[in-house]
């Protein structure tokens, strides 16, 4: 057998990305078993979405959005919700954004251009 060299801080790192997508998991569940009331609050619109990138340009135009916030995209039938684990604002990583900025945020489903974009609040 060979001899595999482990180092204490590789193996501490990979513990915390472990739990880290664990955590996400869990919220994406809470949050697709709509388990707490929650109401939406319009933010904005999606002004481009980068197919290629999975990366929405989304303009805000009242109230703000930071990190771990939910926001929720398109219409009822067609709605797209998940939690902003991180946003750019001219390939500058920001914890958070407010009226009249323009943000790129990482996606997991595609959505529409010109679609409005909810903050959900739990309530």
């Amino acid at each position: 057998m060979r001899k595999r060299n482990y180092s204490l801080d590789g193996l501490i790192n990979e513990v915390e990305e472990r739990e880290k997508r664990y955590e996400s998991r869990m919220q994406d569940k809470e949050i697709q078993n709509g388990q707490a009331e929650k109401q939406k609050i319009r933010i904005g619109f999606v002004e481009k979405y980068y197919q290629r990138l999975g990366v929405a340009a989304i303009k805000i135009e009242n109230n703000f959005l930071k990190i771990d916030d939910i926001i929720e995209i398109g219409n009822e039938e067609e709605a797209v919700r998940q939690r902003i684990s991180s946003m750019q604002i001219n390939r500058v990583n920001v914890e958070s954004a407010k009226s009249g900025d323009s943000v790129g945020v990482s996606l997991k489903y595609s959505v529409k251009e010109g679609s409005d974009v909810y903050k959900v609040i739990k309530v």
